[in-house]
């Protein structure tokens, strides 16, 4: 019998805790090179100016995210379905003119008001989702008309496993049209997770129908890459970049 939706995600839930201390470790000392060089910028540039915004940091972390935005003056709250991460987000301060709040929950089933965020941000979550479309239609509940939903991913069209360590395979049509799922261990500057992960990864059709049909409307598409210096000067980045990695949606409500 095949596993249940429910049977993935607590799957999913026991592998990030289990990978909790680690990924802590990757964060806080600062060894994904993808997002503190890449990833982080873009989506801080699609943010732009926050103050004063009431923001939802859907799969928060360790929160790294939501205190940078705190300290922007936001009012921000961290949502995350593993205890162990939000245990560790709650243990930092937060500082800065804005406020950061951290709550356990799944985001299918946020435990928060109609209308109550105008901006919601998904950093590196919707390849965990096994099925996204749950989470978009909470997403367009939560936040009010005009809101803005920022999603930052890996690439579906040309991710494929190891493609951080130069994997470089195309993607067979039949594949990515019937949406894949990828398990491996992370491996992050010589580290490597205790627990494997997968990444769920669908057409980019997938990804226009479930926001049209959550009342939402793209507004961009945005794939970050290294820039011409970094790819000239620094070979680690010619090696782990051998193909588009990432994709960044922004998503108004209607």
């Amino acid at each position: 019998m095949g596993r249940t939706y429910q049977d993935v995600a607590e799957l999913t839930r026991e592998r990030w805790e289990a990978n909790t201390d680690y990924w802590v470790r990757v964060i806080r000392e600062s060894r994904d090179r993808y997002r503190t060089e890449l990833t982080d910028r873009a989506v801080l540039d699609a943010i732009g100016d926050c103050a004063g915004l009431r923001v939802l940091d859907a799969g928060c972390g360790e929160g790294y995210l939501t205190r940078t935005l705190a300290a922007r003056g936001a009012r921000v709250v961290g949502v995350d379905a593993c205890h162990g991460l939000i245990d560790a987000a709650e243990g930092l301060p937060c500082e800065g003119p804005g406020s950061a709040s951290f709550t356990r929950a799944s985001v299918d089933a946020l435990p928060m008001e109609d209308a109550s965020f105008d901006l919601v941000v998904c950093n590196h979550l919707f390849s965990h989702l096994h099925d996204p479309s749950r989470a978009i239609d909470e997403f367009g509940r939560v936040l009010r008309s005009g809101g803005r939903l920022i999603i930052l991913t890996l690439h579906p069209c040309f991710y494929t496993g190891n493609a951080e360590r130069g994997a470089s395979t195309s993607v067979p049509a039949a594949e990515y049209f019937a949406g894949r799922g990828i398990d491996q261990h992370f491996m992050v500057d010589g580290l490597r997770s205790p627990s494997k992960i997968t990444s769920w990864l669908r057409p980019l059709e997938f990804y226009a129908r479930t926001l049209r049909e959550a009342g939402f409307v793209i507004a961009d598409l945005r794939e970050p890459h290294p820039t011409d210096e970094q790819l000239r000067n620094d070979p680690w980045w010619r090696t782990g970049f051998p193909t588009a990695i990432f994709m960044l949606l922004v998503a108004e409500r209607r």
